[in-house]
């Protein structure tokens, strides 16, 4: 069948529009031959380049447009390193679990298509669909096939358990499925697809990936006192393939899941293997809650099937675990309550089921207690911060009323709050309380209430800002003169500052148009996950008892600032995009959203400011005068050419400090990359997604020659990210 003549078949769905069964199998059969290619000494870039064109990159391309995906531009990025030479070994990595995922993914869409579509859909072109999953499913089979890998008894290391036959388990799933798909009986078999949804997609893939990440962690804490460069293809290995099991942890768990995803993307010097198991399973633990939490709000006894089966499927991932943390007699109980769930279930029994969730729920918690999870634990009283926190929340309660209420804002905002302002004042020169204390004014005696409403707000979560930075700036800048109690005052007082503001850091980005005329929702940066695990990681390191102790501190202030200075650069542009919104339909509106940009962006000038005070000035004009004046396209560039100042500046920090002063190349690393992430949404808007793919490989290249002085890999990096800026400059018109 052609792929015109598929498409033709399922245009009136919106499923995953993958091509056919013979398309795939000759992107298997390209797959197949990349990985003898890239196991040849020397690997030849343009033989891959050449297997990887064709029916394998149209594939990818399509999982790309249905899962908004930028898979190919990483494969072509690696190939691109592999023909430069630049470390060809860890390209060859890429691109291989980078196909692997697309794979994968093939098989996640078309069953939840075969699941989703099961009623209205023929015999005929659902079997095609499963016959689609296991010619994807081909590529992957080896790495499916491995055994379970679980934490050694002392919890030092990972081991190989045993096999959990997941290759048969899908191949006895498809048999079923294609059973069902005659629809003999259409109920019944309508529930053997949505049971058998989960066990081809999350007790077979998902676990085998998750046990792939977990050997490859396993391989790189084995070879890294003894083989550097082989645990760094360890753990390229392990990055990329945990890429295709990401989603499924950060759901629930979205902190530990860029913890994950620094350990692999690190030097390998900090991994602990119960840390990894741990946060990989407060994700899986999540979902398998989640799951047996629908069952309450599922519409029928199919759908009730399903998401009792998906609480198994995703219980089975971290069942061996549990075990080992927990014993064998408490892993039977659940087993037992996990089988009278799918009973339950299947009768449509609702006390049977409840029953069995009660005993699983009671099991879970305790396995919960029992993981190393990161969490953020304060140990010093920071009454004076919190106080002020918790009036600044009941501000925001009231700023919510329908009748806004000027006097019982007056009185939250004296006391602890009004002090902590007046402090910043004193300390930075400037005059919030008196702004904050003229909106009070205004709004007691009913004048421009929601404006002066949004000046309270923004003005209050600049003071939790400068908070923030002046004492985490305090801890790095004391960092030998203070006592560990001493500097974990401060450090408490910088997170107790920072959660009256974390909701800010919790927004979706805000990129550009295609069309450049006004902005709209990107991805979630996860600002406020990437804060907290850096208030985290910081606190661990104040103990000053280890050689990096210092260098981890200021990595982790880094990490505080920048990203928060970004999240109140998204909350310019948010306001912007309703301004831009509003303008020729609600000029109030409009001008509420100009104050709000207004002030945000008085939290961030000085990112801006120093580099492109033009720039710093026209946004600021476009901010405070007419609002037809207001230009998406103007002010996206002034940010991003203050940006741009920022990161040539720890550049040459780089240059002057290489190979003499390691920690402070490691910091100007950490800042060029903090600082990059900020423009480059956009810079992928105007160069293209295999620009942004290049610039996120060389700012890893950066910081891994930063760690081991390496001059030459330093020097490829520095050129490929000053080459790439300098194109988007020159957009930047």
């Amino acid at each position: 069948m052609s792929l015109t003549v598929f498409a033709l078949i399922i245009s009136n769905t919106n499923v995953f529009a993958a091509a056919d069964v013979l398309a795939i199998q000759n992107a298997v059969t390209a797959y197949q031959t990349i990985g003898t290619l890239r196991r040849e000494i020397p690997i030849n870039g343009d033989a891959i380049a050449s297997a990887y064109a064709g029916a394998l990159q149209t594939l990818v391309q399509e999982v790309d447009t249905a899962n908004n995906l930028k898979l190919d531009s990483d494969v072509l990025a690696a190939i691109d390193e592999i023909k430069s030479g630049n470390e060809p070994a860890l390209a060859g990595q890429v691109i291989d679990k980078t196909l692997q995922r697309v794979f994968y993914q093939v098989v996640f869409n078309r069953m939840s298509d075969i699941r989703n579509l099961f009623e209205t859909t023929s015999t005929e072109v659902l079997n095609q669909w499963l016959d689609q999953m296991v010619a994807s499913f081909q590529a992957i089979s080896g790495n499916v096939a491995r055994a379970n890998q679980v934490l050694s008894a002392d919890k030092q290391s990972i081991v190989e358990g045993s096999n959990p036959g997941a290759d048969i388990a899908f191949n006895e799933s498809v048999a079923r499925i294609r059973t069902a798909l005659n629809k003999s009986n259409p109920e019944e078999d309508a529930g053997v697809v949505a049971v058998e949804r989960y066990v081809t997609r999350i007790s077979s893939l998902a676990r085998a990936y998750y046990n792939a990440v977990l050997r490859e962690v396993a391989g790189a804490i084995e070879s890294r006192g003894t083989d550097v460069e082989h645990m760094r293809i360890e753990l390229k290995e392990g990055e990329v393939f945990y890429r295709t099991i990401e989603s499924l942890v950060a759901r629930d768990n979205p902190v530990g899941n860029l913890l994950i995803k620094a350990r692999l993307a690190g030097d390998g010097s900090d991994l602990v293997v119960d840390e990894i198991v741990s946060d990989l399973n407060k994700g899986m633990l999540g979902r398998s809650r989640g799951e047996m939490a629908n069952i309450a709000t599922a519409e029928n006894r199919v759908g009730r099937m399903a998401e009792a089966s998906g609480t198994v499927e995703f219980a089975k991932i971290f069942m061996p675990d549990l075990e080992l943390r927990m014993g064998a007699a408490v892993r039977g109980n659940l087993e037992i309550a996990l089988n009278d769930l799918n009973s339950a279930a299947k009768a449509d029994d609702a006390a049977a089921s409840a029953a069995a969730q009660a005993t699983i729920t009671a099991i879970f918690d305790s396995y919960e207690n029992e993981l190393n999870l990161t969490e953020y634990s304060a140990t010093t009283e920071t009454a004076l911060i919190d106080n002020a926190v918790a009036s600044f929340k009941t501000i925001g309660e009231l700023r919510a009323e329908t009748t806004i209420n000027g006097a019982a804002i007056e009185a939250a905002y004296a006391g602890e709050l009004q002090q902590l302002t007046q402090l910043v004042d004193q300390t930075y020169g400037t005059s919030i309380d008196a702004d904050v204390s003229a909106a009070i004014a205004s709004v007691k005696v009913g004048n421009e209430i929601p404006f002066s409403l949004q000046i309270i707000d923004k003005s209050l979560q600049r003071v939790f800002a400068l908070v923030v930075y002046n004492r985490t700036t305090l801890v790095i800048e004391s960092f030998d003169g203070l006592s560990t109690d001493e500097l974990a005052l401060e450090w408490d007082r910088a997170n107790s500052a920072y959660s009256a503001i974390a909701g800010t850091a919790g927004r979706v980005n805000k990129v550009l148009t295609e069309d450049k005329q006004t902005l709209q929702d990107g991805s979630n940066p996860d600002l406020d996950d990437q804060i907290t695990l850096a208030f985290v990681q910081g606190r661990e390191a104040l103990s000053n008892l280890n050689a990096d102790d210092r260098l981890n501190v200021a990595i982790a202030r880094e990490n505080i600032v920048v990203p928060l200075a970004r999240s109140f650069l998204i909350g310019v542009l948010r306001e912007i995009e309703g301004i831009i919104a509003s303008r020729d339909t609600d000029a109030t509106e409009a001008r509420e959203k100009q104050i709000e940009g207004e002030f945000f962006y008085r939290i961030v000038e000085s990112f801006i400011a120093p580099d492109n005070p033009a720039g710093n000035n026209l946004i600021k004009t476009q901010l405070t005068g007419d609002l037809a004046n207001v230009v998406a396209n103007e002010i996206v560039i002034e940010i991003s050419k203050g940006i741009i100042g920022q990161v040539n500046r720890n550049i040459s920090i780089i240059e002057s400090t290489f190979g003499i002063d390691r920690n402070q190349a490691l910091v100007a690393s950490e800042r060029v990359s903090l600082y990059i992430n900020i423009f480059l949404p956009d810079l992928e808007l105007r160069l293209g997604t295999l620009e942004r793919v290049k610039v996120q490989n060389a700012l890893q290249d950066l910081r891994e020659a930063s760690e081991t002085d390496d001059v030459s890999k330093a020097l490829t990096a520095g050129s490929t990210l000053t080459g790439i800026i300098a194109a988007y400059e020159n957009e930047l018109i």
